[in-house]
Parts: C-alpha cells; sequence; structure tokens
C-alpha cells in the first residue's frame, strides 16, 4: 500500500444490497469512501462490487501500511471446502429453515441456550445447517468451513489462491447466532447444541475477539485491489459496526440505528436477560445488549413508494410541512421485538377523512409513522433504564432514518433527551477494535473524538414533548391491546 509510515485504516462493509469502502488516515480524515451495489447475493457478485468500490482508492490514500477488517450480515454463512471456495450459494440471514428448526427447537441443548440469551428460530443457522444437511448430505460432506460472509472475505484476502485455509477463527459477533456461549468466562461454541443438532463443530473456526490481528493479505486477489501486503483484522456483524460508529463504546451508552428497521443497543457491564434483548460481547469491554425490532423506517419507505408513489425524501419533505399534534396513531408491525408476534401487522388508529389537499394528507400520514417509530424506541429506552438501572442521558443515533431534521427534533422531544446524530459509515464501527489495539492512541475517549464525527446535536422541543406525552406513556399498553384484535378469530 506504500512506504512504511502513519497507518491506513480501511473498513469493508458488506452489506445485503452493496459494499461500502472506507478508509481514514490516522488523525481520523475520511480519505475516501467508495460504494457499489448489487441487486443478488453471491460470492462473485459481492467481489466484483468490492473492485468497482475501490476504484481511485490508491490515488486518494497516502503512503503508509494498511490496517483492513470487515463487517457484515449477522447469521449468514458461506459452505467452503478446504481452500475455501463456495459448495452452495451463500446462506443469507433472512432465509427460513421450517424444517431444520422443527428438529432442532425442542432440544435441550436448545432450550439451554436460550436461557443464555441465543434462542434459535427458523433463520437461525444451526436451523438451515440442520436442513441442509437432512437434504443434501453428499454436499456437507464436502464442506471444510462454515463462515460468516466477513469471516470468508478477510481469510479469501489472507491466503493465495489454492492454498488450504488452516487455523481459520471468528469473531465473537458474527459466532453469536451460530450458538455460541458468552455467558462463561470466556465465550465459546456451545458443544452440546451441536452434538444433539448433529452438526460437526470442527467445521467451524476458533472463535476469537474483534480486532484480532490475522496476518497479511496475500492473495491474488487483494493485488488486484491494491490490499497486497496490508494487514488483516477480525470484524464484526454489521449491527455491531453500527451501533459502535455511533458512539456505543462505554458502560450506559445508548444507541438506535434507524434504517428499515429499529436497532437499539446499550454498552453494558453485566448479562441482565430480558425477553426482548439479546446480548453481544462488547468488542472492547462488557457487553452490547439490543434489539432488532420489526420493519419502521422500512414501513415508511413502503408507504412512501408502494402507497403514494413518492420517493422517501419527497414523503419527508412533506412532513416537514405539517404541524407535529393530531396526526394519527401509528403502531409498527410486531412480528419481531418488542412482541414478536407474527400475526401482528401495522395499524393506524384515530384516522379520520379531512378536507385537506393531497400533500397535507401524505405529509400526516408519514408524521403519524414517524412518530409511531419514536414512541417504540422510547419503549426502549425506559427498557434499558429500567433493566441496568441506570438513567440514559442521551441516545446516539445513525442510519437513513436520521436525516429528516423533523424527525429528529420530534425523536428528543419525544424522548425528552438529548439526541447526537452521527454520521452513516458504519464500518468505522467495525475499525474501532482494530485502531484501539493500534497503540496509537492514549484513550478510547480520544478514538472516539478523533474518527467519530457528530453530524448535528439536537435538543428537545418542550411544546413539542407536552404535545405527545400523554400518548407516548400510554403506547406500549395500546399496542397490547391492539394484539389482542389481531388474535381475535385466529
Amino acid at each position: 500500500m506504500g512506504e512504511l509510515g502513519d497507518p491506513v485504516f480501511i473498513g469493508i462493509d458488506l452489506g445485503t444490497s452493496g459494499v461500502r469502502v472506507e478508509t481514514y488516515s490516522s488523525g481520523g480524515d475520511l480519505l475516501y469512501l467508495g460504494r457499489a451495489e448489487f441487486r443478488r447475493q453471491g460470492v462473485e457478485v459481492w467481489l466484483a462490487a468490492l473492485k468497482e468500490s475501490v476504484q481511485g482508492l490508491l490515488s486518494k490514500s497516502p503512503g503508509g501500511s494498511a490496517r483492513i477488517t470487515v463487517d457484515s450480515t449477522s447469521g449468514s454463512f458461506i459452505l467452503c471446502d478446504e481452500r475455501g471456495a463456495p459448495l452452495h450459494p451463500p446462506v443469507m440471514y433472512y432465509e427460513k429453515a421450517v424444517k431444520g428448526y422443527s428438529r432442532v427447537k425442542d432440544l435441550d441443548s436448545a432450550r439451554t441456550l436460550g436461557s443464555k440469551g441465543v434462542k434459535l428460530s427458523p433463520t437461525s443457522p444451526i436451523s438451515k445447517l440442520v436442513e441442509l444437511r437432512g437434504e443434501n448430505p453428499e454436499l456437507f460432506s464436502r464442506v471444510r468451513w462454515v463462515l460468516p460472509p466477513a469471516t470468508w472475505l478477510l481469510y479469501r484476502l489472507r491466503f493465495r489462491e489454492g492454498e488450504p485455509w488452516r487455523d481459520l477463527e471468528v469473531d465473537y459477533s458474527n459466532a453469536l447466532k451460530f450458538g455460541l456461549d458468552i455467558t462463561g468466562s470466556k465465550p465459546d461454541w456451545f458443544e452440546p447444541l451441536f452434538e444433539e443438532a448433529g452438526i460437526p463443530l470442527d467445521i467451524f473456526p476458533r472463535v476469537v475477539e474483534s480486532g484480532k490481528h490475522i496476518g497479511p493479505a496475500e492473495s491474488k486477489l487483494a493485488e488486484s485491489l491494491g490490499f497486497k501486503g496490508a494487514e488483516l483484522y477480525h470484524g464484526m456483524t454489521d449491527g455491531n459496526a453500527a451501533a459502535l460508529a455511533s458512539g456505543a463504546l462505554k458502560e450506559g451508552d445508548f444507541t438506535i440505528y434507524s434504517g428499515s428497521t429499529t436497532v437499539p443497543k446499550y454498552v453494558a457491564s453485566e448479562l441482565k436477560p430480558h425477553p426482548a434483548i439479546y446480548y453481544h460481547v462488547h468488542p472492547i469491554s462488557g457487553y452490547l445488549a439490543g434489539a432488532a425490532t420489526s420493519a419502521t423506517g422500512g414501513m415508511i419507505t413502503w408507504l412512501s413508494e408502494k402507497v403514494f408513489g413518492i420517493p422517501v425524501s419527497e414523503a419527508f419533505k412533506l412532513m416537514e410541512r405539517v404541524e407535529p399534534g393530531g396526526e394519527p396513531l401509528f403502531f409498527p408491525p410486531g412480528d419481531r421485538s418488542p412482541f414478536n408476534d407474527p400475526l401482528m401487522g401495522a395499524a393506524l388508529l384515530g384516522l379520520w377523512p379531512r378536507e385537506e389537499d393531497r400533500e397535507t394528507i401524505i405529509g400526516r400520514l408519514v408524521l403519524s409513522a414517524a412518530v409511531g417509530i419514536a414512541f417504540l424506541e422510547y419503549s426502549y429506552i425506559k427498557v434499558f433504564e429500567e433493566l441496568f438501572g441506570r438513567r440514559i442521558p442521551e441516545v446516539k443515533m445513525s442510519g437513513g432514518g436520521t436525516r429528516s431534521a423533523l424527525w429528529n427534533r420530534l425523536r428528543a422531544s419525544i424522548y425528552e433527551r438529548r439526541v447526537k446524530v452521527y454520521g452513516d459509515q458504519i464500518a468505522v464501527g467495525a475499525l474501532v477494535p482494530v485502531i484501539v489495539r493500534s497503540g496509537l492512541y492514549k484513550s478510547l475517549d480520544e478514538v472516539e473524538k478523533t474518527f467519530l464525527q457528530v453530524r448535528a446535536v439536537v435538543e428537545p422541543d418542550a411544546e413539542i414533548a407536552e404535545k405527545y406525552r400523554e400518548a407516548r406513556d400510554a403506547f406500549m399498553d395500546r399496542w397490547s391491546l391492539l394484539r389482542k384484535v389481531y388474535h381475535l378469530g385466529s
């Protein structure tokens, strides 16, 4: 990557719909941001997008040694042979294996692991592996490694083509959904689950912390990307990367990633069970307690594009023209946390026909969805405060759902807390453990100030807070009652 000198930090975000590459100087400057989208999943598709996204990287990066890490979707995996060649298309986190789940859900080990915070479902990797093995035993007999996309890409850069992949490791966060027990003194695979499910444990790498050094990039692929000789480090899931990128670094930090779903994360020093919360090992210290809700921002996109026939950006502009207060009450779908009820669709209450122009009606309905989502987010603030006995003084946010200034002001007012809005560079979060362990910075605070940029600080509006306080405090009770309506006659 150039002459020896100050390091260049490169984070690769391998997402569901594209690849983003972020390059930072040791002083925290964003030197390069490349991206490329794709519409289908496949390792060749991913690599083509990666090559497209790094065009121009070398010419815009200073000399010095590069340090690279990767984040990717949680629960996705690739079946590989001993040289890392995929034997099957990537199995994505959203795919379901109902038959496989029916075979593992009642295992004693599954119940025990559930009590440790990892609850199995039809989308769990172990459900899919059991189903794949049952339906295609010949394929499974050729599998040497089961790897999350981030891990696979790192080793694809690490090893020369045709060289056996040996002594592999995987980071704690990418390993979690496969069956990781994080309740012991050191996280490790929960062996009873694999034994009862009939899945050999030796096809999984050893588990290690995020940011652990792997070795130099030596493949021809690495050379073609300009990464030859760069040092590689274990990454994390995209959800954890997003949390760290928006400041979830120290105990008591609370973040929300607002995208197609709402992902709240809280940095905790201990594990406290709760039905709506699961835990990751925090890549720096302690734990990341979090949840993944049902479609929230995705509902606004759906309403805008499918119902109103306009881009989301235009829908937000129409929302800005409406005075907050008096709009219908919106409830997101309940098929994931906090209710985990597949029968619960989204709902609007208090929808009264008004003599208003079409643009105002659209703005009012989009505002309704934005307010309902903010109510849901507030409910998690209260859950974490009550669970850990500590007040959350401010909410750190990132994601596409923070691009509306009105929505951010509504959130701060509904939360009655300061909101800090961070940039939407997810990969810098995956880089944080690498940066911390580089020894170039005196403290975690220095790393935060250098690399994590606050885009806006929003204070609560007392008048707006007063308008919504009563409805906010009754939101979860009303949603519980609505749940009963969905179950009538089911």
